[in-house]
């Protein structure tokens, strides 16, 4: 392998086991077989992107344009008197230690 084009891969130092049927162990190792990968490659390929779609959907927040036009509003507006004194509001936390 050329040294300029090797991207260096995180060890792998972790285990998955799957209980599946044959059948499907086959298929996927027939698929990987025919893609030129390795059977941990080629899952590995599919399952990471996947995860890391839904890990990123599931911290995401999405807003109609409505919703995100109200929200600016909300960020806009002056403080209350309450939270203004929230803001303010320096705790001693030494006294709470005692």
């Amino acid at each position: 392998m050329n040294p300029m084009s090797a991207v260096a891969e995180p060890q792998r130092d972790a285990r998955l086991d799957l209980r599946l049927p044959q059948e499907t162990r086959a298929l996927i190792s027939e698929a990987a077989a025919l893609s030129g990968s390795s059977l941990t490659d080629y899952i590995l390929n599919l399952i990471v992107p996947a995860a890391r779609r839904d890990v990123l959907e599931s911290r995401t927040i999405r807003l109609s344009r409505d919703a995100w036009e109200d929200f600016l509003d909300i960020l806009d507006r002056p403080d209350n008197e309450r939270l203004a004194a929230l803001r303010e509001h320096r705790p001693d936390w030494d006294a709470t230690r005692r």
